[in-house]
């Protein structure tokens, strides 16, 4: 399974937790790789302290684009935060232009206004520049100044009402992004949190939470890099609001709750184990016991074996397998003789399956597939430690499982695991049709 790689633009403030210090760290938690792009560095943020230093590094982010494009390095996302003067956005935007033929997702937190006020480095012409910048977007995270500023309405400060917020939303449409993400919103006095939209199905909502006394900084940063790390990692839109808006307001009590000094920023950190822990649980794993279920894990295999094997098997033998052992009813014999069948959700759907078997002190994995369009969402390593875990507990005491051996993907994903080559085989499975493997293993 390939790791994912994000693409982080901001500038890194060396003390005070807000833009590369919390995208950095969040976006790791989440499983995904987190590469930077410092826009400048400073000895401390802005927000309280005086007589900071500051380094542009606006010269530098052409040169760091072209050494990563002769290097072929290709990112699956971008995410861009505080950027401090138009060369650094159409900078920006010529990188994205440059990665666009690889497919890449951008998620642009328009950082340039608060509470009805433009930052003082900013003049009134900035936000058309910004503007120009989420348009390239597919989800943005702005506050209500900042949509207010972008699109020329009037700012209004909250509680608003649910009438007053779907107007700003149809008025954002003319963005013209996918997604939208609106944060520091609220509907009652002493609660706030953000409201979200996805133009393409109309799916909209709120979460809210308990506003707490203060202004700590940082918060920004913190709320946009947990949202864009659980996206990344395969999270549903509402789901990622909402494990966003956890990790914030968890942050923003810690930090209350000590009296921390809040020109520092507040404390995430402590918050980072329930935070990947609320993205891995945002899937599921269940073991086949329906009808049902085997029946899913027969429309799964005839959609991944085809596209798992067709490219490195001769012609029909996939189909072959499939109908000789991942049927329904095969699956269903198989069962009886003592294997188990866990099948993996994510977003209410079955993406992918893994069969094992326990004899004695050994764990046999028999099958483990994720369907192509959730191969990144790291279910093929729930699957393994869930197979893994029942085998330790039933005193297993290593693991074994056979692997094509032009299956490069997947030798990889099993060496990331731990499992080494043991042996190979080349057997006839019928029909004329052999397999031709390697039988990998490890300690438990």
């Amino acid at each position: 399974m390939r790791q994912k790689r994000l693409l982080a633009v901001h500038d890194i403030s060396c003390v005070g937790k807000c833009s590369l210090t919390v995208a950095l760290p969040i976006i790791s938690a989440a499983g995904v790789e987190c590469a930077v792009l410092p826009t400048a560095v400073l000895s401390t943020h802005t927000g309280g302290f005086t007589g900071f230093t500051f380094r542009d590094l606006t010269g530098d982010i052409e040169p760091i684009g072209y050494h990563w494009s002769s290097l072929g390095i290709r990112f699956d996302s971008i995410y861009t935060g505080f950027l401090g003067s138009f060369e650094q956005i159409e900078l920006v935007k010529g990188l994205i232009d440059s990665l666009s033929g690889q497919g890449i997702r951008v998620y642009v937190d328009p950082v340039m206004a608060d509470k009805g006020k433009m930052y003082t480095v900013f003049g009134p012409d900035f936000p058309a520049g910004m503007r120009g910048l989420c348009e390239k977007a597919d989800l943005v995270m702005p506050n209500m100044t900042e949509l207010a500023f972008m699109l020329g309405f009037e700012y209004a400060d909250g509680p608003y009402t649910q009438e007053y917020v779907d107007g700003v939303l149809e008025k954002a449409k003319a963005l013209g992004v996918p997604r939208i993400v609106i944060t520091g919103v609220s509907f009652e006095a002493g609660r706030i949190g953000a409201v979200y939209k996805d133009y393409s199905t109309g799916e909209q909502g709120a979460v809210m939470a308990d506003e707490v006394p203060g202004y700590y900084h940082g918060t920004g940063d913190v709320f946009g890099s947990a949202l864009v790390g659980a996206l990344e990692s395969g999270a549903a839109l509402p789901d990622a609001v909402s494990i966003a808006v956890d990790l914030t307001v968890g942050s923003i009590v810690r930090t209350h709750s000590a009296g921390t000094d809040v020109r520092f920023g507040v404390n995430f950190e402590c918050g980072l184990p329930q935070y990947a822990r609320s993205i891995r649980d945002k899937a599921s794993i269940r073991m086949a016991v329906s009808d049902e279920d085997l029946a899913s894990i027969d429309s799964m295999a005839r959609i991944v074996w085809p596209e798992t094997y067709d490219p490195i098997i001769p012609e029909g033998q996939a189909e072959y397998m499939v109908e000789r052992f991942q049927t329904a009813e095969a699956i269903r014999g198989q069962i009886s003789e003592g294997y188990v069948y866990d099948i993996a959700r994510l977003d209410g759907e079955d993406v992918g399956y893994c069969g094992y078997k326990i004899d004695g002190k050994a764990l046999l994995v028999s099958k483990l597939y994720v369907l192509p369009k959730a191969q990144d969402s790291g279910l093929g390593k729930m699957l393994l430690e869930s197979a893994m875990d029942a085998g330790r507990a039933a005193g297993a005491e290593r693991m074994s499982l056979s692997v094509n051996k032009s299956n490069a993907k997947a030798i990889s994903f099993y060496e990331h695991m731990g499992l080494a080559k043991e042996s190979s085989c080349y057997c006839e499975i019928g029909d004329g049709f052999y397999r031709d493997d390697y039988t990998m293993g490890r300690r438990l």
